[in-house]
């Protein structure tokens, strides 16, 4: 059985930091700041005054969801969620250069 890099040695069934009462209050806290953040940033997303300001918005929201799939890991000890956490970085990158590849098109014409 191959073993993972982020579990070696720890049985698959326990977290992979030990829960304490300092790590669950600041998970707590991170999780709101960016629901907070995240909602600041639909905000800007809706109100941007240009299509720019929109796009860097949505990277930003993209960014953030990240964040959260990893306090997320962080929360639950699933390691799973870094992997997800870093397709959806990869996906936000690749759609962040598409975006931008069409406003510098855009700017040409």
């Amino acid at each position: 059985m191959i073993q993972n890099i982020f579990t070696f040695g720890v049985n698959s069934l326990t977290p992979m930091i030990a829960t304490t009462d300092w790590l669950s209050l600041t998970v707590q806290v991170s999780l709101v700041l960016l629901v907070v953040a995240l909602g600041l940033t639909f905000i800007r997303l809706i109100l941007g005054p240009s299509l720019p300001d929109r796009v860097v918005a949505l990277d930003l929201a993209s960014t953030l969801l990240v964040g959260l799939i990893a306090v997320s890991a962080i929360e639950t000890g699933d390691v799973i969620f870094l992997r997800v956490a870093m397709v959806a970085a990869l996906f936000s990158f690749i759609g962040t250069i598409g975006f931008c590849w069409y406003l510098q098109r855009e700017t040409d014409q």
